[in-house]
């Protein structure tokens, strides 16, 4: 069997990179075990243009968040379902009268807008804390239901026999003049979007992969909370398609990078949402996984640097859902149309690392 591309891995960068060439009317068959877990089917999924610790827009956001709803619209109308969130706001509490006055500033400035237009200084309606004196509300926001989304993807594929459930074996991948062949398929290219696994790809382990964990509570509230809008005060509390339960997260943690979920985790989510809601939470559940985090916050898309018929779109990390569809998009257009990448995200940005990988080899 022939196909134009072999797709590795299908989470949130996988299922955009399809959509796109499903678009262009490019064929490609996908290879992923189908796990029952990873950062992609836990994630919260939240999208937000706005950096809230630096108060400024986020990288490219105005670019991102242009093609990011049509995008998923359209995926949500060929496979018949509904997994977006959009215009779904972010309420920020905030417990400085000096936070407040830089919110103004960076209002007052431009560097927010149209996302942010207005400081409040009056505690929003709900559970706060009596320390909370103000609040911001982000717009354009919202979320993806990314478990969803990828379980309808899955679907769909094995439906039109795109898709192989089993793990990927780098060993018994063949690379031609011409294309690539792994057992009895052939293709013209492989695209890897493995995510966190790039690091044992023995073609792409010389990049600089900074993974990190990340744990997510599914909680119930006891107190009411209002389910139109996401909470934020160092957390994300959203909700799940059922009334009274919420989603909690998430974590950042370096070193430790199996994926057993902790009490130390679950006990500083519930400590940080305590800070800003005076609210009695129940978890129901916990998760974790490894984000296929870059040592430079950017995408890895483009051509491996040796290899012609080799390409990688991978490092979204806690981003994905804001990043993968602009760039699933760009890359496609690379790869058929020959337009330049965005040097920022293009892969060749280390090609220093790996030429001196080639060279530690030889030696």
């Amino acid at each position: 069997m022939h196909t134009e591309n072999l797709i590795v891995g299908l989470g949130i960068a996988g299922i955009n990179l399809c959509h796109q060439l499903e678009l262009a009317g490019r064929s490609f068959t996908v290879i992923d075990p189908c796990p029952a877990r990873s950062s992609s089917l836990i994630a919260g999924g939240i999208y937000n243009p706005i950096v809230i610790k630096r108060k400024v827009k986020t990288w490219k956001a105005d670019e991102l968040f242009t093609f990011l709803v049509p995008h998923y619209r359209e995926m949500e109308t060929m496979l018949g379902e509904a997994f977006l969130h959009h215009d779904f706001p972010i309420l920020k509490p905030i417990s400085s009268g000096q936070e407040l006055d830089e919110w103004q500033a960076a209002i007052d400035n431009g560097a927010i807008a149209p996302y942010v237009t207005k400081v409040k200084r009056e505690r929003p309606k709900g559970p706060f804390q009596d320390a909370v004196c103000g609040h911001v509300t982000i717009r354009h926001s919202g979320f993806l239901r990314t478990d969803e989304a990828i379980v309808a993807y899955r679907k769909y594929l094995h439906g039109s026999g795109r898709l192989i459930e089993r793990r990927f074996e780098h060993s018994k991948l063949q690379l031609d003049t011409d294309g690539v062949r792994y057992e009895g398929l052939t293709a013209d290219r492989v695209i890897f979007c493995e995510g966190r696994f790039i690091s044992e790809n023995p073609w792409f382990n010389w990049l600089p992969m900074r993974p990190t964990k990340g744990q997510m509570l599914t909680v119930s509230a006891k107190t009411p909370l209002t389910p139109d809008h996401v909470y934020n005060q160092q957390f994300y509390l959203f909700p799940t398609r059922e009334q009274g339960k919420f989603r909690l997260g998430a974590t950042y943690e370096w070193g430790d990078m199996n994926e057993e979920i902790t009490e130390s985790a679950r006990d500083e989510l519930l400590s940080r949402t305590w800070k800003a809601l005076r609210v009695d939470l129940e978890v129901l559940d916990q998760q974790a996984a490894i984000r296929p985090n870059v040592a430079d916050r950017r995408p890895l898309i483009g051509r491996h640097p040796g290899l012609t018929n080799m390409f990688l779109f991978n490092g979204m990390g806690s981003k994905g859902v804001m990043l993968a569809p602009f760039f699933a998009h760009q890359l496609v257009a690379h790869i058929y149309a020959g337009k330049a990448l965005d040097s920022e995200a293009d892969l060749n940005r280390f090609g220093k690392r790996y030429r001196a990988s080639k060279s530690e080899m030889r030696h």
